[in-house]
């Protein structure tokens, strides 16, 4: 198996799409495929960019397919911590929305949170962050076995 090292998208789908094209991935059954290869995305699907959630959209189907496999970025980890409220602490979150570090908290998801809201619907942000937050446990459940990938990976050099 080889594989395609794709890392720090960062919201940019139409650049990722590009990519994907050029390295020979074709939309097929719902999902980027390649006949012989494998996308290992690294990470950083969101923040900055103006597609963030088509970026998702992107590559959790082709996780879901066995197309890809991908790694939890620190933009996706602070973006779940983000929303998920503190267990520990009435009316707080994971990740601090108060004081300045709420502030520098809220501006790294300036325009996440922004495309969010202007393509709000029923249940949006509920299945989005499932599809977040699935890709993730199954990103999560892939790399448990890193030396596994690490070791496919020396086979294939």
């Amino acid at each position: 198996m080889d594989y395609d090292i794709i890392g720090g998208v960062h919201g940019h789908a139409d650049k990722l799409t590009a990519l994907l094209t050029e390295l020979g991935y074709c939309r097929r059954m719902g999902t980027w495929r390649h006949p012989r290869r494998t996308a290992v995305c690294v990470g950083d699907f969101i923040d900055r960019g103006p597609h963030q959630l088509d970026t998702i959209d992107i590559v959790r189907p082709m996780v879901d397919a066995g197309s890809a496999l991908a790694v939890m970025g620190n933009h996706e980890f602070n973006a779940i911590a983000w929303y998920l409220r503190d267990p520990d602490q009435d009316d707080e979150y994971l990740r601090p929305r108060q004081g300045k570090v709420g502030e520098e908290n809220r501006n790294q998801h300036a325009a996440f949170l922004a495309e969010s809201r202007a393509q709000a619907r029923p249940s949006w942000r509920d299945y989005r962050l499932a599809s977040l937050t699935t890709a993730v446990a199954r990103i999560a459940r892939t790399a448990v076995d890193s030396r596994l990938l690490a070791s496919e990976l020396c086979r294939g050099a």
